[in-house]
């Protein structure tokens, strides 16, 4: 997400979702929202950071920062010539590699990206072109081990489609097991990493209820989680037809896909 102090709010901005405003009105809550940001980041890292460095605390004096949230705790702080930064230009906007940042173009970017951060850390980037400051963050952690997860789901994925036909019970485990993988990856970018199932269930239902996660998602997890005795340890008979579990097969692919993109979950060919 971008924010800046040029008094506009993109269609998409999450401080607008499910919030019915006029123009104006929807134009003043995102420069608040904007302003209010960058002053938070200021005092909160930015100005610290010069005191530790013993720097004068003069904001004008700071024209890029990058600060960098450890999975542990902590940040990492890079300021002005430290800082490296790259840019993607929207694919429309026919801006030519290596052109320089401006008041001019940088509304045309479809996103500022710090480099050399490590892929388990949250960052947020700040710099300021011609006197507009402008932030982007991206506060997903762990994204290498939540690619390994979602790999690992789809390795499953893989197993059941092979599989179903003339193994159902096993199946269906894979299913379960693909079906909370999708769970722990979320948790683990958000550093809530957990070995219980049940503690699994509260978190979905949780954000379920927030509108973070699509209900569907509960309910094919919770319909898994009644086969599984059955699936598993033979304990009783499975209720899902073979139909059933190829619905949930392609259900279930989607659930990675979405998990996929809202974490920032790396394929392993991205990997460092």
């Amino acid at each position: 997400m971008s924010v800046g102090l040029n008094k506009r709010v993109s269609a998409d901005d999450e401080t607008m979702r499910d919030t019915q405003l006029s123009d104006d009105a929807a134009e003043d809550l995102g420069s608040d929202f904007a302003s209010n940001l960058i002053e938070n980041v200021f005092i909160t890292w930015i100005e610290p950071e010069l005191l530790r460095r013993a720097m004068p605390v003069d904001r004008s004096s700071v024209w890029a920062a990058v600060v960098e949230h450890l999975p542990g705790g902590g940040q990492k702080i890079t300021l002005n010539e430290e800082v490296q930064v790259t840019a993607k230009a929207k694919p429309t906007t026919g801006i030519e590699r290596g052109t320089p940042l401006s008041a001019k173009n940088i509304d045309s970017l479809d996103r500022l990206i710090p480099m050399g951060v490590a892929p388990d850390n949250g960052w947020i980037i700040y710099v300021n072109v011609d006197g507009y400051g402008y932030l982007e963050f991206d506060l997903r952690y762990n994204k290498k081990r939540v690619g390994e997860l979602l790999s690992l789901a789809d390795d499953y994925i893989s197993t059941v489609r092979a599989s179903y036909e003339t193994a159902p019970r096993p199946a269906i485990d894979n299913l379960f097991s693909a079906a909370e993988l999708t769970v722990q990856a979320q948790m683990t970018s958000r550093t809530e990493n957990t070995r219980v199932h049940g503690e699994r269930s509260k978190w979905l239902a949780k954000n379920v209820n927030l509108g973070n996660v699509p209900a569907d998602h509960k309910r094919i997890l919770d319909r898994l989680k009644r086969e599984r005795a059955a699936a598993r340890y033979g304990d009783g008979s499975v209720t899902l037809s073979r139909a059933e579990v190829a619905e949930k097969i392609e259900a279930i692919a989607a659930m990675i896909s979405f998990v996929r993109e809202r974490t920032g979950g790396l394929m392993p060919r991205d990997s460092p």
